[in-house]
């Protein structure tokens, strides 16, 4: 197992998601590939580890990485200005003449940017002009692109929509660009997967925790901790493979008498955010017997599966939304977020 320093930071074991990417953007753009996981699987990470690595060392391609996270969207105008930067630093421009970068890739002229915010010409039209002109390959990445919801463009077409459509166009349409999005919502997700159009336009890819036995070779690897083999296994229990839970436990690890200790306050904490998220949206006797329901089977077999289990998804999202809960839109199951609520349902149920 190869365990690399990325960012001060130990990046564990993804040759084969780094793999499947590469292969990925080797071959014709065809469909947009939707990123998703449970919350810290490294999804982000990852994929900047890749950007970082791989993909600005090869000069075949034009790279554009946007993460919505980091500015905050509240119209169309304020979605633009997230995505324009400004050419010509040095040089004195009026408002008249100056010129923008929108994405990092293409000029953009006052002029056209001004009929785009007063609806005298498409955003996305010219966007995929300047696409057809790139010699490269491109590359386009979204991180969290449902930020775009709820958003309207000129209070008429739904941004998100219209954004979607484009990528549609940049991969399989007119091949131009490879495009990936990544998501950490997956009740957004599951609303992408039962639209028709985005399903047999899209691709999905899983990025999950890791398995035993590579926390177990990351643990062993760790010589100055001293951890036995009945202490890893006490590690995975509670955590599962959980490398931010892990790397927080490692973190404080010297703070405690005890590894049991140490994880049975992990443990403590993750059944505060359960029983705070319930007192504070007041749910009900019933919503609460329902998600006891949910948590019992998901101790019982693993996953929680929707299909068998109708009438339980409003419960599922509730908790999902808060990253409690890991809702599967593609395999329609429910999983806990990661082991440590799984030792948390033990507690309430």
């Amino acid at each position: 197992m190869l365990i690399r320093q990325f960012r001060g930071e130990e990046f564990i074991n993804r040759e084969k998601e780094i793999g499947f990417f590469l292969n990925y953007f080797k071959q014709n753009p065809k469909r947009v590939v939707w990123v998703y996981g449970p919350k810290s699987t490294g999804k982000t990470t990852l994929i900047e580890y890749i950007i970082e690595n791989y993909l600005l060392e090869d000069k075949s391609y034009n790279v554009k990485y946007i993460n919505f996270r980091r500015v905050l969207i509240s119209s169309f105008d304020n979605f633009i200005e997230s995505i324009l930067e400004e050419r010509d630093e040095n040089e004195i421009q009026t408002e008249l003449n100056r010129n923008y970068n929108i994405f990092g890739l293409f000029k953009l002229e006052a002029k056209t940017l001004r009929k785009i915010k007063e609806n005298k010409k498409n955003l996305f039209n010219y966007l995929l002009e300047e696409f057809r002109k790139e010699k490269k390959k491109s590359i386009f990445i979204i991180d969290e692109i449902q930020s775009l919801q709820d958003i309207y463009i000129n209070g008429n077409k739904k941004l998100l929509n219209e954004f979607l459509n484009f990528c549609v166009s940049l991969t399989k349409e007119t091949h131009l660009s490879h495009v990936l999005i990544l998501t950490s919502n997956t009740i957004f997700l599951s609303e992408i997967y039962s639209n028709a159009k985005m399903k047999v336009t899209s691709d999905f890819k899983l990025i999950d925790h890791l398995g035993y036995e590579e926390i177990k070779t990351w643990l062993i690897s760790k010589k100055d901790l001293g951890f036995r083999g009945e202490d890893i296994e006490l590690i995975y229990e509670y955590l599962g493979g959980s490398v931010a839970h892990i790397k927080k436990l490692l973190d404080f690890r010297k703070e405690y008498n005890s590894l049991q200790e140490q994880l049975e306050e992990m443990v403590e904490i993750a059944e505060n955010e359960i029983d705070f998220f319930i007192q504070t949206n007041k749910l009900s006797k019933e919503d609460i017997d329902r998600f006891k329901f949910v948590s019992q089977k998901i101790m019982e077999n693993g996953y929680f599966d929707n299909k068998k289990y109708k009438g339980y998804i409003d419960i599922v999202s509730k908790f999902t939304e808060v990253e409690i809960l890991f809702y599967d839109a593609i395999k329609n199951i429910t999983k806990a977020n990661s082991r440590i609520y799984v030792k948390a349902f033990e507690r309430i149920v």
